[in-house]
């Protein structure tokens, strides 16, 4: 019951439309998910400790050295089919790679400006990026390409193969030139080219003259009158190459197989990698809120005070270069404020200021008012914010 009256106290005061905004600035998908669903703390220590990462991340952004960006592949699913022995493809190892690149960047920036970022220090103790994670990225990185492709140099013996495939894929390419454009061939055809099916080079021949060739027909055109035949002076060489392509994808699997093993061994000091990464993004998307509307840290207490100068409500910042600001004054002493005005929406604003503001803070947000402000920490929010009706 008490989380149905916060999630309508929240959705009253478009803490879920903040939400949206905040994720926006977030650069990887995890750091999107976990934007939208903001954990809140209660305690002062807790939410002192949240905004000073925010600070310190606005400090990082706006200085000279740029924080990396945090746009990273979720790769969770990938790391616990390798733990249970599954065999990753080349693309979700390459995926593994980028976050174990990430991972060793982000741990040299944090201790490169370790003098300043006393808070996010913290945060990224649990990277320790050691020699074999740096020996997984490394082997992943030998053995696939950026664009996920698996590298012919992958292995010596890859190597060897691929280069005896392509040998034989050579040999029987100048044979089909030949057939191509011999005379026994020439009223046969029905095009000058040729083409595979099922990985096996075949030649388009007219489907009345099929009987005039010796071979295999693979397939039929949609029309009919073209058939895709295999001939015979080339059924031992297709073969070969069949067998070749064969033998380079065991070893392509063997070492997909190899560097599975790999990412399985080290699975866990990956996952808690990712959720560094995933916090960072979080704290840069925070921080940036908060270089975009302009917000300050502010004082924090957890007696009630609320000592709020030039406060602006941060939704209609959003939409709005002008936004008209408020001073709210309310100590330990106040228990009931009493606004009143005409109906032009600047209660409900207000309103709506409070208690945006009393979320924001327990999620170590910046608030958009001077930075002389205090803002107390409060553990319950309650809201019915609607027109009276007479």
């Amino acid at each position: 019951m008490h989380q149905t009256v916060f999630e309508q106290a929240a959705q009253a005061v478009e803490w879920p439309r903040f939400l949206a905004f905040l994720s926006q600035q977030a650069q990887s998908a995890i750091g999107v998910a976990r934007c939208r669903t903001l954990s809140l703390s209660s305690e002062l220590a807790s939410v002192s400790l949240r905004q000073h990462e925010t600070t310190e991340m606005v400090s990082l952004l706006e200085g000279s050295d740029p924080v990396p960006t945090l746009s990273f592949p979720d790769i969770r699913e990938q790391l616990t089919r390798s733990e249970k022995g599954g065999v990753l493809e080349a693309l979700e190892l390459r995926d593994c790679a980028m976050v174990l690149s990430l991972m060793a960047e982000i741990e040299r920036y944090a201790l490169s400006h370790r003098d300043q970022i006393q808070a996010l220090v913290r945060t990224v103790e649990p990277l320790q990026v050691s020699k074999s994670l740096q020996g997984i990225l490394k082997a992943i990185e030998g053995a696939i390409q950026s664009d996920g492709s698996m590298k012919d140099t992958a292995s010596p013996e890859l190597r060897r193969l691929t280069h005896h495939a392509l040998e034989l894929k050579h040999e029987i390419r100048q044979k089909l030139e030949q057939i191509l454009h011999s005379k026994r061939y020439e009223e046969v055809l029905q095009e000058l080219y040729f083409a595979q099916r099922e990985g096996r080079y075949v030649v388009p021949v007219k489907a009345d003259m099929r009987g005039r060739i010796p071979g295999i027909v693979h397939d039929i055109s949609a029309s009919g009158a073209t058939v895709f035949l295999e001939p015979r002076e080339l059924v031992e060489l297709n073969n070969s190459i069949k067998v070749a392509d064969l033998a380079v994808e065991r070893e392509v699997q063997r070492i997909l197989r190899e560097l599975s093993g790999l990412v399985a061994f080290r699975a866990d000091a990956i996952g808690q990698g990712i959720e560094v990464l995933a916090e960072w993004d979080v704290i840069r998307a925070k921080a940036e809120v908060s270089r975009r509307l302009k917000c300050s840290p502010v004082l924090l207490n957890e007696t009630g005070r609320i000592m709020l100068k030039q406060a602006r409500h941060p939704l209609l910042l959003i939409a709005k270069d002008r936004v008209l600001a408020n001073d709210i004054l309310m100590d330990e002493r106040v228990r009931v404020l009493v606004i009143s005005g005409p109906n032009t929406g600047g209660k409900t604003v207000t309103l709506k200021i409070l208690g945006l503001f009393a979320l924001m803070v327990r999620a170590g947000l910046h608030l958009p008012c001077a930075p002389e402000s205090e803002m107390a920490i409060f553990t319950d929010l309650h809201a019915d914010i609607g027109e009276a009706k007479t």
